[in-house]
């Protein structure tokens, strides 16, 4: 869908607007620019061939920090290199606005590979995202280097707390179908090694859900919609050893009767 440039000067504002109040903002020194480093390899089952297979990425984390900011991943996995996420983008007073490959606004869940299955997940490219206290938005284009001024979908998320429990609310709408997509997450510290959560999404007039809980290194989760209560179970624990990240997770699809594993070990340098 076609806009014209009020709609990404909506976003600009909601960035500036705390600094209107302001006579001038300090020039910085340009950030330094930290570099990451760091070899991961997963084993997971492909669900087509019914084989485990193995995955093994180098990744390079570009990472600078300021009030003008910027990064980018590059991957190597199995001897292909891409470009992951990138992002650049500014702060002024208590408001950020960036522009690049930089995820979304809509709450997810899961662990490192299984789990959030039943959860809606709005498609989205690169993005220009404004942030300003707890009130996000974000517009998502179809394809930069194709056309900026085709949108594919708009999202807002407000973050906030009731009491002792964090909550999370967004909306997606997508420009081309005019659909919505709603999503609701809430997070509760019980205790300094118990946590307990939930997110429910709802699109495509279906009602999903997901709940997960951590006790230390384990975590539990399971899944479902309104058709199907409980479509998955699983549970994954983390853990170091000799400077390792290590995991170990599996989910038990409760309809087909078929366990997912996954493991995995990274190393950061």
């Amino acid at each position: 869908m076609k806009i014209t440039a009020s709609v990404l000067a909506i976003l600009f504002a909601t960035s500036f607007a705390a600094h209107a109040e302001t006579a001038s903002t300090p020039v910085a020194p340009a950030p330094a620019l930290p570099l990451t480093t760091s070899i991961e390899v997963d084993v997971s089952k492909n669900t087509t061939t019914d084989k485990y297979v193995s995955n093994t990425t180098l990744k390079l984390d570009f990472d600078g920090k300021g009030p003008a900011f910027g990064g980018f991943d590059i991957k190597v996995t199995d001897g292909t290199i891409s470009l992951g996420d990138w992002q650049i983008g500014t702060t002024v007073a208590s408001s950020t606005v960036s522009l690049g490959k930089q995820g979304d606004l809509f709450p997810d869940a899961g662990l490192e590979k299984v789990g959030s299955t039943t959860l809606a997940n709005p498609t989205v490219n690169e993005s220009l995202m404004a942030k300003m206290g707890n009130l996000s938005a974000m517009a998502g284009f179809d394809g930069l280097s194709n056309d900026v001024t085709d949108l594919d979908n708009v999202q807002v998320a407000y973050d906030f707390k009731v009491g002792v429990i964090g909550m999370g609310a967004a909306v997606d709408w997508n420009t081309d179908t005019e659909e919505k997509s709603y999503g609701f997450s809430s997070n509760l510290d019980v205790s300094s090694s118990l946590s307990v959560g939930n997110t429910i999404t709802y699109a495509a007039n279906k009602l999903a859900y997901e709940v997960n809980a951590s006790t230390g290194a384990i975590s539990y989760f399971a899944n479902g919609d309104e058709d199907n209560k409980l479509q998955h179970v699983g549970a994954g624990i983390k853990g170091k050893l000799a400077g390792l990240d290590l995991y170990a997770e599996a989910s038990y699809d409760t309809d087909s009767e078929d366990l997912t594993p996954a493991i995995g070990a990274s190393f950061k340098f």
